[in-house]
């Protein structure tokens, strides 16, 4: 999932100069209804059929999916990058929240102190100014369903496949996005070498790969261990813009990313603790039965 992660911060980069030239809609539906297309080919060969539960749940998430990109499209044109970036950044502390209050799993003490330390690295990653406007009520939005959308996938995760699950969450948002560029007459045809770049490397490892990983990771992890996880992709898109686009980092920049790595390594070390102790806590029980 961290590799997922650094894939996702490197990818801005491209689809910044993607979106140059190719209407956002357009590109979302060639993005994801290709890496539906290289997902269903691998699911093809897979024995059994799509589930009721797994094209419902599918459908439903994706849809929340594409609702995340949209918004997330529509609110960049009226916020900063850096508010749209840290206020999308605060699903990190909303899934533990939200997945509390759903799957009945409050977060440890040390997933609570790693979410609230990465929601102060985000902001001094990100945030170089606080106002409030349509834009960041957008992007409030949109980090309100990509929390949405990883509780989703806890909840479906444990009673589905995880390819049938991704395939139609892809398809989903792949066909949305279709619909949308017919409504707006944005259909276009993909042109130039930076835009097929960019179309092949998040439809394939960054679309199809990646949200398989993500998938899987929510199915068999706590969605508070993923979502802190997460919360290193503004990390990695800084380092991605520092080395292909010349961007500066602050400081204060520097800060927020270590910040967030050691909320990462809070909770990961906090984990691993926990582990023996409920082990102990185990062997103490059955000798007390016996």
């Amino acid at each position: 999932m961290l590799g997922v992660t650094a894939l996702w911060g490197w990818s801005y980069v491209v689809v910044q100069d993607a979106v140059a030239l190719l209407p956002v809609p357009a590109f979302l539906a060639y993005r994801f209804l290709g890496a539906a297309a290289v997902v269903g080919l691998f699911q093809a060969r897979a024995p059994g059929r799509i589930t009721a539960r797994e094209a419902l749940g599918g459908t439903v998430a994706g849809g929340v999916l594409f609702t995340a990109y949209a918004l997330q499209t529509v609110g960049l044109k009226d916020t900063t990058v850096s508010n749209a970036a840290f206020i999308t950044g605060l699903a990190v502390v909303f899934t533990p929240l939200l997945g509390a209050l759903v799957l009945r799993t409050p977060p440890r003490a040390h997933q609570a102190a790693g979410a609230a330390l990465a929601l102060a690295g985000l902001s001094l990653l990100t945030l170089k100014g606080l106002s409030v406007n349509r834009g960041d009520v957008l992007m409030l939005a949109c980090a309100l369903s990509f929390t949405v959308q990883n509780v989703l996938l806890a909840h479906l995760g444990p009673g589905t496949r995880t390819g049938p699950l991704t395939l139609v969450q892809l398809a989903v948002v792949g066909l949305a996005g279709l619909l949308w560029s017919l409504a707006t007459g944005s259909l276009a045809a993909p042109s130039g070498r930076s835009v097929w770049l960019a179309l092949a490397v998040t439809a394939v490892p960054g679309s199809a790969l990646a949200f398989f990983v993500k998938t899987k990771a929510f199915a068999t992890s706590s969605p508070h261990r993923i979502a802190l996880i997460m919360a290193m992709e503004p990390v990695f898109a800084g380092v991605s813009g520092y080395w292909l686009s010349g961007d500066t980092f602050t400081a204060v920049n520097l800060c927020g990313a270590a910040l967030i790595v050691c909320a990462i390594l809070l909770a990961e070390t906090g984990r691993r603790r926990a582990a023996p102790c409920r082990r102990r806590s185990d062997r103490t029980s059955g000798d007390l039965r016996r």
